[in-house]
């Protein structure tokens, strides 16, 4: 902190760590740009002066990871955020404080400290943790009804004082009942019948309750303890309001967008000693297995939801802070409901107090104390794991005797100690020079702790076994969070070594056990070990005759599947292959243990082992005197696969060909990679799909329909599986996939034009005599799965009157077995048509979007269809509805009057043109079968306009003195006035309503 004047500032340096020589230190204040664009700003040493703008200037603290900064000043505490700047002028990134808003706190501070969005202050009496919040966010208060839990884990957090002599409950149906409490009004109207009722049974009622009285020396300790207010609250007692008020000049937040949320509130006495230390715990834990460099790799960059997160915010899973006066420091939770975790009694009057996540660390008159830290966070697997047996929530484990210290510091890696001034040597005491003593003492390691911890508790492992295993379990707990925080890439190897032992130490106890409970824990444990699995199951095994053998081979069974379960990044060691003969027990275990698991072990295992003639003979008999299932279905799927593997194709094939679609379905979309791996049809795969392409080509669909692969990528294997070569009416189910899927009402068809488009190719190039290319046709494949010729929609009935069919009825059954191209006088049927149909079908839906139907007629005119005039209603169907008018009334007019009434139900104005066009081809005809077609072309669309227009109009539109008009006129004069008196009858109607 400097001063200048009347101003007080705090300096931020960047790029303190670089060697200072020959450089002169860059000075801005914070908002202002770089004085000049220099290449090695990023190497050089660079001071930004954040203005205080008050007097009495107190402490600053700053959040170790995203680096918002506060200014204390009296009661006021300043918030500035760390951003990146740019200056586009000199296209210069660059580092800047901007200043975010102001809190107001009630009492005078002494101390601030921040992480993340939690801050707190403190004076000699006083500490308070907050929480700033954005109004999105969801905010649990028990000031709120909306806030406040249902069920077996809502609580009651009130203004109390905490009896530190109380064994502190951690119970999620644990009900308290105050009557001391110093905000006694706010719980006159609480109904404790409810609340009890949440976690008591409704016959439990009436509740008696007994209180047994309390002694002089208790009530004194009551009235002497400090005052306590846990939240969250949006509305906290006055001794605890926080005034906020957002910077004006800055846009990162708004006013009402933030707020406080008080979380802890403590007042300490006289007797309690004033307030010594306050430090934050954050529990930071990577749950990515990926090697950081890959994680950093793959990882886009991530912004922070909020200004004052960091951007590992979201990996902070738990947040604790420690209090401590000189007689006792306090430990709480903050997250959701915060709560007092742990009470430290020091043997003296504490000095100075340090924290991490293992140990906490306090300077008395008596030396080093250490103390164990509870365990506040444990991976998800353990969440429902065994837990320590409750006891006593610190111990002390550690005391080294030094004389005259006063300050306590800690790293990552070193503790570090220093005497008070005046503490040194003679010689510095002559020269009237103050001095003092360091001390660097290398951190205790977990996996040092470990030993040591259970070396202590073997020594009276005979006389109570249950103390040794509380004591290697909750040193296995420790050992486990110390990996969760710092990443199994960066931990050490001994930390893994003893961690593996503990795992295997815990997996042996349990194993022994009488409690079927602690038995089925003993293969997590063994599986945490991260050994290979020959060595876990020789272990297991070992243990034969002093163990039960099915308890043994129940536990080899489950350790084996929690293996072959997981992901194979978790550990490489368990990938190590094992032996023939182990892999044989292991079967003929699963054989008789949990025989519907056998096929796995086969189909689903990284084990070559497994894969053996063993494998097949159990499978084998497990076949026997068994009726079709699914498990059944599994069975014969893996002796397919041992069968194809050893050279069998043909048996592998008849005992696929036996199996049914009803369960042999559900199996293949359970492990469809045994089908495709790396969008590539495994030799299983393709023995399927040519035995049984009807389940192949449901499993397609399905693993479609619910999401497990992309279309395109199914697709892609399709064509894969043929030729990448090869046309699209040429690969197998390809045509048939892409029906189904566009089709189907959960698909928007309108979504995959490509896939349309190669729809549309498929159809062409099996109508097509000749490719694109011009070289001969492939020959097209069979179909396996057909649906009718209008899967996509009815076809217009105007089609029926076009080639080939010319109004004849498409029939069922063929005539012929040897079509040509040109089929007008000889066969019509569905089938010799199929493609036709489907294509027609397909233009005429809504499936098709209009961008797509030039390319369509693009593709058409390519080929050689349209040399056929069998082929002439697909060009029109793709052609703009005034150009396809066209078409047929010069060439099929006979399909004309359909076709309006298809395209042009309501648009007079292409009626009108319709009936000038046919006008004048009823003066040029000569023949008269031509002018009976155009004649009644024309009295179809002198219909409609006697319908459509007024009287007016169509006598205008008609020639004059033209008798054979007359019809028509008088229809649409009959017609004009039946709406004149309709209008009038709904207007008289009206006015009647109207007046009464």
């Amino acid at each position: 902190m400097t001063r200048s004047v009347d101003v007080f500032h705090v300096r931020a340096y960047f790029n303190w760590w670089v060697e200072p020589c020959n450089q002169v230190p860059k000075m801005r204040e914070a908002g202002s740009e770089p004085e000049s664009n220099d290449s090695a700003a990023g190497r050089r040493l660079e001071i930004v002066e954040l203005p205080a703008k008050r007097h009495g200037l107190s402490c600053v603290a700053c959040c170790r990871q995203s680096g918002t900064t506060l200014v204390a000043a009296g009661r006021t505490v300043s918030v500035f955020v760390l951003k990146t700047a740019y200056d586009k002028s000199k296209k210069q990134v660059y580092n800047d404080f901007e200043r975010l808003m102001q809190l107001e706190i009630g009492f005078e501070l002494n101390s601030v400290h921040v992480c993340e969005d939690h801050v707190a202050c403190c004076s000699n009496s006083e500490v308070l943790v907050i929480q700033i919040r954005q109004e999105s966010e969801a905010i649990k208060s028990s000031d709120t009804p909306e806030a406040t839990t249902t069920g077996s884990q809502k609580k009651k957090q009130v203004a109390m004082n905490i009896p530190e002599g109380d064994t502190i409950l951690d119970d999620p149906n644990y009900v308290q009942l105050r009557f001391e409490s110093d905000e006694s009004t706010e719980w006159v109207n609480a109904s404790w019948e409810q609340e009890l009722k949440t976690v008591l049974h409704p016959l439990c009622f009436p509740v008696e309750l007994t209180l047994k009285p309390t002694g002089k020396t208790r009530k004194k300790d009551l009235e002497d303890s400090d005052v306590i207010v846990l939240g969250p609250r949006v509305n906290p007692p006055d001794i605890c309001k926080v005034a906020i008020t957002v910077d004006p000049d800055t846009d990162l937040v708004s006013s009402h967008e933030v707020s406080t949320i008080v979380l802890l509130y403590r007042y300490f006495n006289k007797d309690s000693g004033p307030v010594m230390a306050f430090h934050w715990m954050p529990y930071y834990v990577n749950d990515s297995m990926a090697h950081p460099l890959t994680e950093a790799m793959s990882n886009a960059p991530k912004t922070a939801s909020f200004v004052l997160h960091s951007r590992i915010f979201t990996k902070l899973k738990t947040l604790a802070c420690l209090v401590s006066s000189g007689k006792r420091g306090y430990l709480y939770r903050l997250n959701d409901v915060p709560q007092l975790v742990s009470i430290y009694r020091y043997s003296k009057e504490a000095k100075s107090v340090a924290v991490d996540t293992i140990f906490l660390h306090a300077l008395t008159p008596a030396g080093l104390e250490t103390y164990t830290v509870p365990i506040l966070y444990e991976s998800k697997e353990l969440v429902d794991a065994r837990r320590t047996p409750p006891g006593k929530p610190t111990v002390m484990v550690g005391l080294r005797p030094f004389l005259g210290l006063k300050t306590l510091l800690m790293s990552d890696q070193h503790v570090v100690m220093a005497s008070a001034a005046g503490d040194g040597t003679a010689a510095s005491q002559e020269a009237m020079e103050p001095s003092c003593t360091l001390y660097s003492l290398m951190k205790p390691s977990v996996d040092q702790f470990f030993l040591d911890l259970k070396e202590a508790a073997s020594m009276r492992k005979d006389d109570d076994l249950l103390s040794y295993i509380n004591a290697v379990r909750h040193g296995f707990r420790l050992l486990n969070l110390s990996i969760a925080l710092k990443g199994r890439y960066s931990c050490s190897s001994e930390l893994l070594s003893v961690y593996s032992d503990a795992c295997c130490i815990l997996g042996d106890t349990f194993l022994k056990s009488d409690l079927s409970a602690e038995r089925e824990s003993a293969a997590l444990f063994y599986s945490l070990s991260e050994e290979c699995i020959e060595t876990i199951v020789n272990r297991i095994l070992f243990f034969k005759g002093l163990v039960n053998k099915a308890h043994l081979d129940k536990t080899v069974a489950q350790y084996t599947r929690m293996v072959c379960e997981q992901s194979a990044v978790v550990s490489t060691k368990k990938l190590v292959s094992m032996s023939p003969t182990l892999a044989d027990t292991i079967l003929e275990i699963f054989s008789e243990v949990c025989p519907e698991y056998l096929h796995k072990l086969v189909l689903c295992t990284s084990f070559v082992a497994f894969r053996s003639e063993k494998a097949l003979t159990l499978l084998k008999r497990n076949l026997f005197d068994r009726r079709q299932s699914q498990g059944q279905a599994a069975d014969s799927l893996a002796c397919v696969q041992l069968l194809l593997q050893s050279g069998n194709a043909e048996a592998s094939k008849a005992m696929l060909k036996t199996l049914s679609k009803e369960f042999l379905m559900p199996v293949l979309l359970e492990m469809h990679e045994l089908v495709h791996r790396n969008q590539v049809l495994t030799p299983l795969g393709e023995l399927i799909k040519a035995a049984r392409p009807d389940v192949y080509f449901s499993m397609l669909v399905h693993l479609k329909n619910n999401g497990t692969m992309a279309p395109e990528q199914i697709v892609l294997i399709l064509q894969h599986s043929a030729s990448p070569q090869a046309e699209p009416h040429c690969v197998p189910m390809l045509r048939e996939f892409l029906e189904a899927m566009l089709s189907s009402k959960r698909t928007n068809a309108q979504a995959y034009p490509h896939l349309l488009m190669t729809l549309i190719r498929a159809y062409v190039g099996k109508m097509a005599p000749y490719s694109g290319s011009g070289s001969p046709q492939q020959t097209p494949v069979q179909l396996v799965h057909t649906k009718p010729a209008t899967l996509f929609g009815n076809r217009a009935s105007w089609l029926m009157e076009l080639p080939p069919f010319l109004g004849r009825t498409v029939t069922k059954t063929c005539n012929q077995y040897s079509t040509t191209i040109n089929l007008a006088e000889c066969c019509i049927c569905s089938n010799c048509w199929d493609e036709l149909l489907r294509m027609q079908s397909l233009l005429c839906s809504d499936l098709l979007p209009a961008s797509l139907r030039p390319q369509v007629l693009e593709l058409l005119e390519q080929s050689s269809l349209l040399e056929s005039e069998n082929y002439v209603s697909l060009k029109v169907l793709c052609l703009p509805p005034a150009k396809a008018l066209a078409l047929l009334l010069n060439s099929y007019p006979v399909a004309v009057l359909e076709f309006m009434m298809h395209k042009f139900p309501e648009d007079s104005g292409e009626w009108v043109s319709l009936y000038t066009s046919v006008s004048m081809k009823l003066q040029a005809a000569s023949k008269k079968k031509k002018v009976g077609i155009y004649k009644s072309i024309m009295d179809g669309a002198l219909s409609y306009l006697s319908q459509a227009l007024t009287p007016e109009q169509l006598v205008d539109l008609l020639p004059p003195g033209k008798q054979e008009y007359a019809e028509y006129v008088k229809q649409c004069m009959e017609r004009y006035q039946a709406k004149l008196l309709r209008e009038k009858i709904v207007a008289l109607g009206t006015e009647l309503k109207d007046m009464m």
